[in-house]
């Protein structure tokens, strides 16, 4: 399905289900037909978009998530299985969604990355008891994300499904050079924003690797030379907000971390809790590395994510997953 098509999706079933307008005023506020917006509608329910009838308890491989937990140093790692009515993503993305509200308390402070996980994340998440809650993002924005995964969207819809504060991010996330970047970071505005993102109690966060096209986009946005380009990208594994590592977690290149508006890696380590999401064999890269980082204290996979990380660094554990 392409990204305008979900995203009109998206837009339909928020208007319906959490404004509760009519479907005649569904299809007035977006300009077309109510028959369009009945197809929508269906469609987000068939998607797993929407949830009405009641959710099916989370299933978790204990047997992939405890081998996973040994060969990357992560206390707490779920591997979610999918039922056969329900997209990978929504899967995870309960999970995941779980995992943040199991100890989130009263007038705490959730920092959010970006990325499709993230949106499916926080579509599940829901408050009824908590209070004074406040969420912002690790990074500034990115300018080639306008979709309802990009960090200010998916930072937006988790406090309103919280009934939080949001305080947005209002910069891009990479700059021309380190100069621009150090000048940017010492606007109030700014640095407010990013001291509420270093204390928070919570970080949520996609993980990104080489061979996804989301990473590749991001990567995209530092416009490299091919010769810095040629430089670091055999030596690029994945990346968290924006900052890009190698397969041991190491920064992969000083010259593009330094033009990065955001917190870094060893800043993202400091908070309490750290809740990574990733969804797909692709991203096994991106996964070790951050795991080997020490960045994450939650991972959430799915059984193809985690099948492939066994795959690499345990090929002998294979048979036995």
């Amino acid at each position: 399905m392409k990204q305008r098509e979900t995203e009109l999706i998206l837009r339909a079933a928020r208007l319906y289900y959490e404004d509760h307008h009519s479907q005649d005023q569904v299809a007035g506020i977006m300009g077309t037909s109510r028959s369009n917006i009945s197809r929508m509608l269906s469609d987000a329910k068939r998607l797993g978009f929407v949830e009405i009838r009641v959710v099916a308890p989370i299933t978790r491989n204990d047997n992939l998530s405890s081998q996973l937990a040994n060969l990357l140093g992560i206390k707490d790692v779920q591997v979610v299985t999918t039922d056969k009515n329900e997209l990978t993503f929504n899967a995870v993305g309960r999970a995941a969604a779980n995992a943040l509200m199991n100890g989130l308390a009263n007038n705490q402070t959730i920092a959010i990355s970006w990325g499709r996980g993230l949106e499916a994340t926080v579509i599940n998440v829901r408050n009824e008891s908590l209070s004074g809650l406040k969420v912002t993002q690790l990074m500034g924005s990115l300018s080639s994300v306008t979709s309802s995964s990009s960090a200010e969207e998916v930072g937006r819809r988790l406090a309103k499904n919280l009934n939080a504060q949001f305080i947005p991010f209002l910069a891009p996330v990479v700059v021309s050079n380190q100069k621009m970047r150090d000048s940017m970071m010492e606007e109030d505005s700014i640095a407010r924003t990013l001291k509420l993102a270093r204390g928070a109690d919570v970080a949520l966060v996609g993980i990104g690797s080489r061979t996804s096209s989301s990473s590749e986009m991001v990567f995209a946005e530092f416009k490299l030379s091919k010769v810095d380009r040629d430089a670091v990208y055999d030596r690029y594994a994945g990346d968290v907000a924006a900052r890009f590592y190698d397969i041991n977690g190491q920064i992969l290149s000083s010259k593009i971390d330094k033009r990065v508006l955001g917190l870094s890696l060893e800043e993202m380590r400091a908070i309490p809790r750290v809740i990574g999401v990733a969804s797909g064999a692709e991203k096994v890269q991106g996964v070790v590395g951050a795991a080997r980082s020490g960045l994450l204290d939650t991972l959430i996979v799915d059984i193809a994510c985690a099948n492939s990380i066994i795959k690499t660094l345990a090929p002998s554990a294979v048979k036995s997953a």
